[in-house]
């Protein structure tokens, strides 16, 4: 009796570690392994990039093995009390006005206010006007935008308003230029739409060019806007970057931080999965995008999702959780060595048998 439970066993083991290798044939999980987002975070509260490491650790903050740390929570709350503090906000505020650019939230509503009135748009043709008087480099990008931006403000009082988004896009540009985050493939297509303005005394003509930063713009922010508008190449591009920012919205900046730029591909070739599972998958970097192109969404999430719940759902009478674990953590030398004992003991059992008969 021993002896037949005893092969029933090693049967069990040998036939189960061949299945899981077979699994891994797709791709093997147990080689996945989470982002740990909190040595970045601390590097960017060193250097006092504030608003980035809010960014960046908040993008995690929603997988629970960051969740449930408390060291997590704590490091997020005091970058929020630094944040929030009177003292931090004033400077950014002053910053934004004297410096036209900040590195916070509210220094740049501060700077993008004072480009968006009229007098912002009069003051930077001035500037460039003393360049061009004093023979030093004219920037004609700037000059084009100011020029926008005076054609746009007062389109916008003929119209009524219809035009406002214009000058908008024109003060995200400024600020854009600013912190050189325009590319020069824009600056060229933008000068040469200008004109083209000039001459009809229409919007039109920069109106479809616009509208990517517009987009992006009201859907993930002026930084994530400007990261994405640096990356693009061209028109196609950019049009591209606008489309996985609406999908991914205010994550769609350390989405590509984190993959290498590579999560843009692999959106465009999984464009029914769900965000929130993109973005799990991404906690693991590229490799786990990988595996959510291999083997699809609910085969992944069963992979990846099983730990918080494993003991609860055993207990239940549901093993499914158990085979997850098994499949993802045991090692592979582990399964080959079994496969290996398992059917040296069968092929011993064989020979004996034979033996036996003859």
């Amino acid at each position: 009796m021993v002896k037949l439970f005893t092969s029933i066993v090693i049967l069990i083991l040998t036939f189960s570690s061949l299945l899981i290798l077979e699994d891994r044939k797709t791709f093997d999980f147990s080689t996945l392994i989470q982002i740990d987002p909190i040595p970045h975070t601390k590097e960017l509260i060193h250097e006092k990039k504030y608003v980035e490491a809010q960014e960046y650790l908040s993008f995690f903050m929603e997988q629970p093995y960051v969740k449930n740390n408390p060291q997590s929570s704590k490091i997020l709350n005091d970058i929020k009390r630094i944040r929030n503090s009177y003292d931090y906000k004033k400077d950014k505020v002053i910053e934004g006005v004297l410096e036209g650019k900040s590195d916070d939230n509210i220094g740049k509503t501060s700077a993008l206010i004072s480009d968006f009135l009229v007098i912002g748009d009069i003051r930077d043709l001035s500037i460039q006007g003393m360049h061009y008087f004093n023979n030093e480099k004219v920037d004609n990008f700037m000059v084009a935008l100011s020029s926008l931006g005076l054609i746009a403000t007062a389109s916008t009082i003929y119209s009524g308003g219809t035009t406002a988004p214009i000058k908008t896009s024109v003060s995200v540009l400024k600020y854009g230029k600013k912190i050189k985050k325009i590319p020069l493939w824009f600056e060229s297509k933008l000068i040469d739409s200008v004109k083209v303005v000039k001459k009809t005394k229409s919007l039109t003509a920069i109106e479809k060019m616009l509208e990517p930063i517009k987009n992006l713009y009201n859907r993930v922010g002026l930084d994530q806007s400007l990261y994405m508008l640096k990356m693009s190449k061209n028109s196609k591009e950019l049009l591209h970057l606008a489309k996985f920012g609406s999908r991914f919205g205010k994550n769609s900046r350390t989405l590509l931080k984190i993959t290498n730029n590579k999560a843009l591909t692999y959106a465009s070739a999984m464009p029914k999965v769900k965000p929130k599972t993109f973005i799990t998958a991404s906690t693991y970097g590229e490799d786990g995008l990988k595996a959510l192109k291999k083997v699809g969404e609910n085969r992944f999430l069963k992979r990846v999702s099983f730990n918080s719940h494993i003991f609860k759902s055993i207990y239940k009478g549901n093993f499914n959780p158990l085979l997850n674990y098994l499949l993802k953590n045991i090692p592979n030398w582990l399964l080959f060595s079994t496969v290996f004992l398992g059917l040296f003991y069968f092929m011993r059992k064989f020979f004996s048998l034979v033996k036996r008969i003859i």
